[in-house]
């Protein structure tokens, strides 16, 4: 039996009641795919989320560009080039796509870099050439592809969207605490980081800093959490919920829970939970914990929030 289940053994005794524990349902994230065969419809933001994408190494071309992330890239060349140990903040071009043998005698792809002052270097990377076309993308280590970043400023700058992280950052990279389902309008996108490579910036009327940013992948993979379609959406959300008064709404784009409020509204409020335990009491009453990565926990009694920790 679980500690979840001897914690409900443990509330319920006044009552004379006992626990059946039923198990931890996990709450995966769905990819498209899996939409699609269940005849679930794609969302506008997902399809949006796909025209993000990064270029394909099929559609290569000497004068792409890339912008160095970190200085560590100086261990993917091949020798010691003069000055790759500081090429942070730099834009990398290619000169040209080769391939080359392995000690096995395998043939892999080499890429010829350009620095800012023409210096060349090469990147032998682990792709067979008879692999390297076919490939839906390819990212070298600790840069940022410059092309989907200018793509998605182009299609983002100055748009109206409503956004749904509340995990906010200012224009220094320092981290704050945000808002949730409020409108916000997109003022540009710039490059970002090797793991994170969308820097997207706004404003936003119901904050008063001029700019604030949030760091997005491209594309729509499915096992990402910082794509499009899971921080932004095109509708109000709040007009899907008519019934959550102002005051619970107030509580929910800030990221707070009260005592009393349904699993939809704690939801709004925190996103899906990793996990939920439940369990039932001999007088039926439902149990359920729902369980965060960062520790916070919710104990609900038939669908309503009874106790927390945040």
């Amino acid at each position: 039996m679980s500690r979840f289940a001897l914690w409900v053994i443990a509330i319920m005794l006044g009552a004379g009641a006992t626990s059946c524990f039923t198990g931890i349902e996990s709450t995966p994230r769905i990819s498209t795919d899996d939409l699609r065969r269940s005849g679930v419809k794609e969302t506008p933001e997902q399809a949006f989320a796909s025209l993000l994408e990064g270029d394909s190494p099929a559609e290569w071309a000497p004068g792409k560009q890339w912008l160095v992330s970190e200085d560590k890239i100086s261990i993917i060349f091949s020798g010691s080039p003069a000055g790759a140990d500081s090429l942070a903040g730099s834009i990398l071009r290619l000169q040209g796509i080769s391939q080359a043998k392995t000690l096995t005698g395998a043939e892999v792809v080499e890429l010829q870099l350009l620095t800012p002052d023409n210096n060349l270097l090469v990147y032998r990377t682990d792709v067979p050439a008879d692999e390297w076309k076919s490939r839906k993308s390819f990212n070298i280590p600790f840069t940022v592809e410059l092309a989907p970043v200018m793509r998605a400023d182009s299609l983002l700058r100055g748009k109206e969207l409503y956004i749904t992280t509340p995990l906010w950052y200012d224009e220094n990279g320092h981290r704050i605490n945000g808002l949730r389902h409020i409108p916000v309008t997109v003022s540009s996108v710039k490059a970002g980081t090797a793991n994170y490579p969308l820097q997207v910036c706004f404003t936003a009327a119901e904050d008063d800093a001029p700019v604030r940013c949030v760091y997005m992948t491209y594309g729509n993979s499915p096992s990402s959490n910082r794509n499009f379609d899971k921080l932004f959406r095109f509708d109000n959300p709040r007009l899907g919920y008519p019934d959550i008064s102002d005051r619970t709404w107030g509580l929910i784009i800030r990221s707070q829970l009260a005592e009393g409020m349904s699993r939809d509204e704690a939801r709004l409020a925190l996103g899906s939970p990793a996990s939920i335990d439940r369990g039932a009491t001999r007088g039926s009453l439902q149990i359920e914990r729902w369980s965060y990565d960062n520790g916070v926990y919710l104990i609900f009694e038939e669908g309503v929030l009874i106790r927390f920790r945040k």
